[in-house]
């Protein structure tokens, strides 16, 4: 009867057993790639829920203020971590750290107290949301542990070593009941501090459509296209789920500062909507691709997502790589007129390159006379300028002969021609003017005394006064003729050919040229009257040249004039269709007609403006009509373009009036680009005193747009000009598109010696551009002179080796290069590696040099000896205060360095590099190391021995212990135990290895003499394979037949018990 009850006990203890065992299963996961690819593989495929899988990454608005300083919770999309430790634990991101887990992630730093111990807690929860599985990356610097509890009360299986990680470990579990929270907790065992790090994406499963947060974002940051490739797709997916209907707005943005491409010349833009359907999770945008011949490189342009549901990738940049060959640039003078004097001499001309400069060319040139002649004012010269593969300038050189003939200033060209693998543009040719250098004659210079005269057509002759200045002596003449402009010699003037006389004294005298009337009413007409060739001692002044106009005295037919009605027409490029009117004047008899037609100024037809041409036609009595021109509105930045208007052939007895061609202005409607800043190349320049010219670069950085021009000028520093270098000043001239221009400056090389000096360079009144913050430099010139004659002080020996143990160093000081005058220097040692007061004695003081006095001078260094093994140390030596004209030499400065003599005296020491290991039962051997250290000469041993252990040799391990011998040199042993693996549950055991009986001179580290090693049984495993990089495994069976039979030990020895009472209470009856 009473076996019967035990037994009914004990069947109660199975049903609570059976009870345990019908728990949810809980299935871990570890330790790499394979185990987190098969938890997401089995959480997806759980039988009892439709699971939603999401990535809580740690990044976006919530994480933001976890950057630099930790929080205690942090809630984002629904999911909450909290910091739930007593101790400084605290939740805080990073973007510095990762490898192969790159990116944001989440890390738990500790106090750092040697003793810790007690777990730090983190608190993982979804907002109530029931979760079924949990699996993340982590990574820890001191090997700490990581304990998983649910709901507060299930822990999570994990072995320990499984759950001990370093580097990056995945761990995982998938809990099929469910749980709404899990606590995290990270331990040290050995009490180190504790810095705990989460990977950025951390995977979480629970109920489909149960965490909030979808967002949608580009799937890359950057795409690349090539530039016929005609259209462009990118990708917008969906992450955090692909439940419900989400949608998000995206566009082209044609105002980004950064982008190169041109929206309409380079692509189209786009914007627009996506919408996603339930269970969609990606859509595409797409985007033409716009092919041109035009050499650009490659150029970017950015879309950009807007809306509620954007996630981090909200931007894009697409880089449009050009398919079209590299420019190769046109040649042309820098400028079309350039001016010297006659006393010159050699004056360097530059050509050119814009427009690009890829591959190597050539252009010819050839000088020829205007008015000046070569042999005699310029010595011609011809040949063949080169261009190498990005060169955008070269430059040819001109030879100005002086002569002491008075001619006033004459002109040659020069001419570019026959371009190879160039092309030529507009100022193909320039023209070089020679002003004279001799005084003007005392006959004087003849020239006209206006530019520009008038007269009508019914005047019979127009006198053109020419005017003798400088000088009236003598008779003199030169020669006037007339060519024609709108005006034709025959029908309208009579040309001419004459000679125009001064008498002796006279100052004025006329060029006379017939006039012509007609009986047609023409506009104003006009003829060009040029002087040349001077006689008699006299010069060609200026101005040499004059526009004579001729007004017409026929009346206006009736039929009337017609003409444009404003001088100038202007609309802004965006203002659409510009109104042209026509005016009809001075009579409206009859129907008449005008053609009309633009053409191109700087506007270029079909860019610009749509070209337009016909006719404008008035009936009988009208007096005004009008045309239209159609202006294209572009984003490119051009400045105001000019188009030309035209009327030609009147109809109908019409004539045209004098504004029979205007211009249509186009009003630029676009920012201009940057003009730039000008600025030195640096602000610190260097030369040496020998260097000759210099030469100093000024940049335009930020924009190099339109024409623009700086002054330069020199100043003084601590050098002195005309002594120490020659006065610059200037103007450069920057031309559109160009960045850099050079000017050079004169050092002036003279034998004093004066150290280094400096000289002020200095930017002023720019134009076409503004002043940058490096408007201002200075160079520095190097004297290249030997120190005055009282010479340089300097260390005689500036490395000094001394001896802990030496006592004072002497340091000696030497006087070189000159001896004159009394001379004096204050001395001072400072801290190296050395530390006054404990390695040497702090010393400072001056040394004096009589007139004349050459001599070595020294003074002494103290050294302190102590007992401390150190490494070697330094102090450092100093000069300063150089008095009565002594300079510091080159060796002005230096050091002692002191050698210890406390290591000669130390003791080997010998000892474990670690003092403890735990090992699994199945690890087959372990390994540890015993070290030798401080003295490595000599051959010593030690003895190594078991000392107090729980397990058995020849059961639980083996291994061979005694004296172990180090040579001479020899600095490491390693120890190898063999580990036996039994099927016996015994627990864990001990190994303590103890050194003793050290020989010679060597000593036994009292911190690490014994070393413990931990066998670790793995019968307490609950089925564990023992792999600590193993997938999925683990559940509740293992825990559950541990518990099984503990109470089946139990069940017997109560039955034990129970018989021994009964026992004694026999006895106890029959006594």
């Amino acid at each position: 009867m009473q076996y019967r009850n035990h037994l009914l006990g004990f069947l109660t203890l199975l049903g609570l057993v059976s009870s345990f065992e019908s728990h949810a299963v809980v299935t871990v996961y570890c330790c790499d790639a394979t185990a987190e690819a098969q938890f997401i593989q089995d959480l997806s495929n759980l039988p009892s829920i439709s699971p939603d899988i999401t990535k809580e990454s740690f990044e976006g608005s919530a994480w933001d203020g976890t950057r630099s300083t930790g929080v205690q919770s942090v809630t984002s999309q629904g999911i909450t971590w909290a910091g739930s430790s007593t101790e400084a634990s605290f939740v805080r991101t990073s973007t510095s750290g990762g490898d192969v887990h790159e990116g944001s992630y989440l890390m738990f730093p500790v106090d750092n107290r040697n003793d810790h111990l007690v777990p730090d807690k983190y608190t993982l929860t979804a907002s109530g949301t029931t979760l079924y599985g949990v699996g993340g990356w982590f990574r820890s610097s001191t090997g700490a542990k990581i304990g998983f509890t649910t709901n507060g009360s299930a822990p999570v299986d994990f072995t320990g070593s499984q759950a001990t990680v370093t580097g990056w470990t995945f761990l995982g579990f998938i809990d099929d009941a469910g749980f709404t929270n899990v606590l995290v907790e990270a331990v040290d065992e050995g009490g180190d501090e504790v810095n705990i790090f989460f990977s950025d994406d951390f995977t979480l499963g629970a109920q489909s459509g149960a965490f909030p947060g979808q967002k949608l974002q580009f799937s890359s940051a950057t795409y690349s296209v090539a530039e016929n490739a005609a259209t462009l797709q990118l990708t917008v997916e969906r992450t955090g789920g692909t439940s419900g209907a989400l949608s998000v707005d995206y566009a082209t943005d044609s105002d980004s500062e950064t982008d190169t491409a041109s929206a309409n010349l380079d692509y189209t833009p786009v914007s627009g909507t996506l919408n996603f359907a339930d269970g969609e999770s990606s859509q595409q945008i797409s985007i033409d691709i716009l092919d041109d011949t035009i050499f650009e490189d490659s150029e970017t342009f950015t879309i950009n997502l807007s809306g509620l549901n954007i996630g981090a990738q909200n931007s894009a940049t697409v880089t449009i790589t050009d398919n079209d060959a590299p420019a190769l640039g046109a040649v042309q003078f820098s400028s079309s007129t350039y001016t010297f004097s006659e006393g010159d001499g050699s004056v360097t001309i530059t050509v050119q390159r814009d427009g690009g400069s890829s591959g190597s060319g050539s252009v010819d040139y050839a000088m020829s006379d205007a008015t000046a002649t070569a042999g005699s004012d310029y010595t011609a010269a011809s040949g063949t300028l080169s261009f190498i593969d990005g060169q955008i300038s070269s430059s040819l050189t001109l030879d100005i002969t002086d002569d002491a003939t008075a001619e006033g200033t004459e002109s040659l060209l020069i001419t570019l021609s026959n371009p190879v693998s160039v092309s030529l543009a507009a100022r193909d040719v320039t023209e070089v003017s020679i002003t004279d250098n001799e005084p003007v004659s005392s006959s004087g210079s003849l020239q006209f005394s206006g530019s520009s005269y008038t007269g009508s057509e019914g005047d019979a002759s127009i006198l053109v006064p020419v005017t003798r200045t400088n000088g009236s002596s003598g008779a003199v003449s030169i020669s006037c003729s007339t060519s024609d402009l709108t005006a034709t010699a025959g029908a309208d003037y009579t040309a001419t050919q004459t000679t125009v006389s001064f008498a002796d004294g006279e100052l004025t005298s006329n060029c006379v040229i017939p006039v012509l009337d007609d009986s047609s009413y023409e506009a104003d007409e006009t003829l060009m009257v040029s002087l040349a060739s001077p006689t008699g001692g006299a010069v060609l002044g200026t101005p040499a040249s004059a526009v004579v106009t001729l007004s017409s005295d026929d009346p206006i037919p009736a039929a009337g004039s017609i003409q444009f009605s404003l001088s100038e027409y202007q609309l802004n490029e965006d203002g659409g269709t510009a109104t042209i009117s026509v005016s009809r004047s001075g009579g409206s008899s009859g129907a008449v007609g005008v053609s009309y037609a633009t053409s191109d100024s700087t506007a270029t037809a079909g860019e610009d403006y749509t070209a337009a041409s016909g006719s404008v036609n008035f009936a009988d009595g009208g007096t005004s009509g009008s045309f239209q021109v159609t202006l294209l509105d572009d984003s490119e930045y051009e400045g105001d373009e000019r188009v030309t208007l035209t009327l030609s052939n009147p109809t109908g007895g019409a004539v045209l009036g004098q504004t029979a061609q205007v211009d249509l202005v186009i009003a630029e409607d676009d920012a201009a680009p940057a003009t730039g800043l000008l600025v030195f190349s640096a602000s610190e320049l260097g030369a040496d005193e020998t260097d000759g010219l210099i030469e100093v670069t000024v940049e335009r950085q930020g924009g190099s747009s339109g024409a623009a021009q700086v002054n330069y000028a020199t100043a003084d520093g601590t050098a002195i000009a005309g002594i120490d270098y020659q006065v610059a000043s200037g103007t450069l001239m920057f031309a559109d598109g160009e960045i850099s221009k050079t000017f050079e400056i004169t050092i002036v090389d003279d034998g004093l010696f004066e150290g280094t000096e400096t000289i002020n360079l200095i930017l002023s009144d720019a134009v076409g551009a503004s002043l940058g913050d490096t408007a201002t430099a200075t160079i520095s010139v190097t004297d290249d002179d030997e120190p005055p004659a009282a010479g340089s002080l300097i260390f005689s020996n500036s490395a000094i080796t001394a001896a802990e143990d030496g006592g004072d160093v002497t340091v000696t000081v030497s006087r070189s290069g000159g001896s004159t005058g009394a001379v004096s220097v204050d001395y001072n040692t400072a801290d190296g590696t050395a530390i006054a007061s404990s390695d040497y004695t702090y010393t400072s003081g001056s040394i004096s040099f009589a007139d004349g006095d050459a001599a070595d001078k020294t003074f002494t260094v103290p050294l302190l000896n102590d007992s401390e093994v150190e490494s070697d140390e330094t102090i450092l030596l100093q000069m300063s205060n150089f008095q009565g004209g002594a300079v510091a030499g080159d060796q002005s400065s230096g050091q002692i360095t002191i050698t210890d003599d406390d290591v000669l005296n130390a003791s080997t020491v010998i000892g474990f590099t670690i003092t403890s290991l735990t090992v699994n039962e199945s690890s087959v051997n372990a390994s540890f190391t015993i070290d030798r250290s401080v003295v490595l000469t000599g051959t010593v041993s030690v003895d190594l021995s078991v000392g107090t252990s729980t397990a058995v040799a020849g059961t639980d391990f083996n291994v061979t212990t005694g004296t172990l011998q180090f040579a001479s040199g020899e600095t490491q042993k390693t120890i190898n135990v063999e580990i036996i693996d039994n099927t016996v549950v015994d627990g864990d055991r001990t190994i303590t290895f103890v050194l003793g009986n050290a020989s010679g001179t060597a000593t036994i580290d009292s911190n690490s003499g014994s070393f413990t090693l931990t066998i670790s049984d793995d019968e307490q495993d609950g089925g564990s394979d023992g792999d600590d990089n193993g997938g999925g495994g683990g559940g509740g069976g293992s825990a559950d037949l541990m518990l099984l039979l503990g109470l089946m030990i139990i069940f017997f020895g109560y039955l034990q018990l129970q018989n021994a009472r009964q026992a004694r209470a026999h006895a106890k009856r029959r006594a």
